[in-house]
């Protein structure tokens, strides 16, 4: 089981209730963060923010909208996925309790895993 600091999961729930969101960024946040909460027990609305927040991170880094995903070629569309699940893990690491270095252990399986699933639900898409 991972522990996170309770503070930091609440308040960055209560800073995600206060963004709005154009719906292809909607429709990723819920994507990723359901993904990652089949791995790992965490507030699908905590999760949610950090997606949004790694994927703002990414788009700050890219100097790119996120809406540009969609017209990617797969392979650039997966790389980028491994990005922003790279992010995310990355951030979640940062509020982790105790112990630290069993959890974040237990943070990249759960991460993996989860892109997995998302190569699935891709490949399923690109039918």
């Amino acid at each position: 089981m991972l522990n996170f600091n309770k503070e930091e999961i609440s308040s960055r729930r209560i800073d995600y209730a206060r963004v709005k969101f154009k719906p292809e960024q909607q429709k990723l946040i819920k994507t990723i963060s359901s993904l990652i909460c089949e791995q790992i027990e965490i507030p699908e609305l905590a999760m949610r923010c950090i997606t949004w927040s790694a994927i703002t991170d990414w788009q700050k880094m890219k100097d790119k909208p996120i809406s540009e995903i969609a017209n990617m070629e797969i392979s650039e569309k997966l790389t980028t996925f491994k990005e922003l699940f790279n992010i995310g893990k990355f951030q979640l690491k940062e509020i982790l309790s105790y112990p630290k270095e069993q959890s974040e252990l237990l943070l990249d399986i759960a991460f993996e895993r989860a892109f997995k699933y998302y190569l699935k639900h891709i490949h399923r898409t690109q039918k």
